[in-house]
């Protein structure tokens, strides 16, 4: 009985090699060997009419009948082989690349978006956080304001014309509260720097003086607002000289060390207020 190929078989039904091996194996038809070449799977003759006749492909004339009992291959005329080629071959292929290149173009383009949107957050986050600070900064600038501001002529005045009426003690809570506040350097507009202490009101010393290290010797903290940033600073403990800068971004805290208290300059604190505004890093 003539055996042929499976590539062989295919090209005669007009179909892929692995849809007739789909059907062979549907339709519980074994491949047989090879005659000569065991890793040849082929199939039977019988079987191969069988399959057309069961999914209606033609068996035209051109069915060889030559046997491979000696080893031979059937010949197919090349002109048959070649009108016996599917459509189905190659369109796969071809199509299969084609939506390969619009899959490799979609990722780069939604790539390319996730850039885009990753900096027009990151650029709105900075611009909310610059906001905020602008707006704490002229609070607290107009707190110390208020705080320091004195006492209208007309209400000396009044107190003067009052005087058996004794001045209001702050309660121990109070004097304990006003004892807490920070001390406050911040930079100004004008390009100077005030300095507000929360018991005596703005102190005019000239930054980087015996005066100021003087002065910094006598205060736990204090708050810093510069031109590119702002933290507080505190004491690593009560007695220490040595002071560490302190900062909440994003519900983080972020810290770095400012130096002993003959290291603390206007440029080391403008330094460390950068620092912080731009490159944090999280404890």
């Amino acid at each position: 009985m003539a055996t042929f190929p499976l590539a062989q078989a295919a090209s005669l039904l007009g179909i892929h090699p692995k849809t007739l091996h789909h059907w062979l194996k549907e339709a519980h038809i074994p491949l047989v060997a090879h005659p000569t070449d065991a890793r040849i799977k082929c199939v039977t003759q019988e079987h191969l009419q069988e399959v057309a006749k069961r999914h209606g492909r033609p068996l035209s004339d051109l069915l060889p009948t030559p046997s491979l009992e000696k080893g031979g291959v059937p010949d197919i005329p090349e002109a048959s082989a070649n009108e016996a080629e599917p459509e189905q071959m190659v369109a796969p292929s071809v199509s299969l690349a084609d939506v390969i290149q619009r899959v490799s173009c979609l990722e780069t383009k939604i790539g390319t978006l996730q850039e885009q949107l990753a900096g027009l957050a990151l650029a709105l986050l900075q611009e909310r956080e610059r906001t905020v600070e602008h707006r704490i900064a002229a609070l607290e600038t107009l707190t110390q304001q208020l705080i320091t501001r004195p006492s209208p002529p007309e209400f000396s005045v009044q107190e003067s014309a009052c005087p058996s009426r004794p001045a209001r003690q702050s309660l121990p809570a109070e004097r304990y509260a006003s004892s807490r506040l920070s001390a406050l350097i911040e930079y100004r507009a004008q390009g100077t720097y005030v300095i507000i202490s929360s018991q005596e009101g703005e102190l005019h010393l000239v930054p980087d003086s015996a005066e100021w290290f003087a002065w910094l010797e006598t205060i736990p903290s204090f708050r810093f607002v510069g031109k590119l940033g702002r933290f507080t600073a505190y004491r690593h403990s009560r007695f220490s000289r040595s002071w560490r800068a302190h900062r909440v971004i994003h519900q983080q805290n972020f810290k770095q060390t400012l130096g002993v208290t003959d290291h603390l300059t206007l440029h080391r604190l403008e330094q460390v207020a950068a620092a912080l505004q731009f490159n944090v890093a999280p404890l």
